[in-house]
This record gives C-alpha cells, structure tokens and sequence, in this order.
C-alpha cells in the first residue's frame, strides 16, 4: 500500500511546484528603466491624489524634491512585476533627495492597494491613490505602468512607459545622474 502511494505523491508534489518553478524560470527580466529625457522640461497639469489617511495633495506638496511618480494599478500584470524593485529603490534613496510616489489608480481603494503591498511585502513605498485616474489625463498616460521623473520645481524632465526593473544598475546610475547624486 506505501509503496503505492509514492508515485502518487511525486505527482501531487510535482503539480503543486511546477507553476512556481516554470514561473521563475520562463518569466523575463524587467529591462533596467531606460528614461526617455525630455529636451525641454514639461510643465505638468495640476490633479489631486489621496494619501493612505485620505488626505489630499498635489505635486506642489512635494516641491523641491526630485519625484519619481508611477501611474499603476493592482490588476495590472507588468505593475506587479516592477514593484519590487520600486520599492527597493525607496529603501536606496530613502535618505536621499528623491521622493518615490506610487499612484494607484484603482477603485476599490486603499485597503486593496494596503492588501497588495502586505501580499508582496512591500513595506518601504507610500500607498497613495486615484480612483478618479484623472492622474492619467493631467500626466497624458496612455497606459500603466508608466513612471515620470520630475525635478525640483514640479516640472517632467523624463519618463518611462512600460514596467521596468528600478534597482538595477544601469536604472540606478541613470536616475543618480538626472538628479545629481
């Protein structure tokens, strides 16, 4: 009777750590984040976010600090792929002069992007949110994830559309050389 069991063991195993596997191995990489420079800094229209607290704010809450603001939703496949490393880059400039800003544009809220960051162990980004997504509109995002670096005075200065892995090197030395540090 044990003896017959095994293989059937070795099958339920298997089928349980397949996915994961076949995950880790077929999935690409993220590309290193490759800023598109505008040649003339980009005077952004203005919007309103919430914070956690449901306070309101806008981007002149935040002027003078680089901001490094990315349009995302929960849902959305590729947004999950780079958070990690969104969040890995707050935790590498968290004493430095650069604001991480992650905008969510879902519906259901706070608790669903709070329940997200605590699924993925995503402990170092804010939550802060727009389910109007008049966020997309006033930044002209035609898609998510995309991610808008912005200088000192509130205006874009660079942007990536599509998911991309923020802490590798080459995004790293990229983002240090726009913000000069």
């Amino acid at each position: 009777m044990r003896r017959s069991l095994i293989p059937i063991l070795i099958l339920v195993f298997g089928f349980a750590l397949l996915p994961p596997l076949l995950h880790k191995l077929l999935s690409p990489k993220l590309p290193p984040a490759v800023l598109r420079v505008s040649n003339i800094p980009r005077q952004l229209a203005t919007f309103t976010f919430s914070d956690e607290s449901e306070r309101s704010h806008t981007l002149d809450d935040f002027h003078g600090k680089f901001i490094l603001l990315n349009v995302w939703a929960t849902w959305c496949p590729p947004c999950k792929e780079e958070m990690a490393s969104l969040n890995h880059l707050a935790q590498i400039y968290e004493k430095k002069d650069l604001t991480i800003m992650p905008i969510s544009i879902d519906v259901s809220g706070t608790s669903a992007v709070r329940y997200f960051y605590k699924r993925l162990g995503l402990n170092e980004l804010p939550i802060y949110l727009d389910p109007s997504k008049k966020v997309m509109d006033a930044l002209r995002v035609t898609g998510i994830p995309t991610t808008l670096l912005i200088n000192r005075d509130g205006l874009e200065i660079a942007r990536v559309v599509g998911a991309a892995q923020w802490d590798a090197p080459e995004s790293l030395q990229r983002i240090s050389e726009l913000i000069g540090q």
